[in-house]
């Protein structure tokens, strides 16, 4: 898949409870974040 850098601001606390999630499931944040991106797409019909 191809990458673009993006640059966001986020809830300090949603992404500090991220990284925790991120920490317990050995994963990467950034992967996480991309995840729930499709969830939303998903939710409005717009899922790739």
């Amino acid at each position: 898949m191809k990458r673009k850098v993006v640059n966001n601001t986020l809830d300090v606390e949603l992404y500090k409870k991220i990284k925790v999630l991120a920490v317990e499931l050995d994963e990467n944040a950034n992967e996480l974040i991309e995840e729930s991106i499709e969830l939303v797409l998903k939710k409005y019909g717009k899922a790739l």
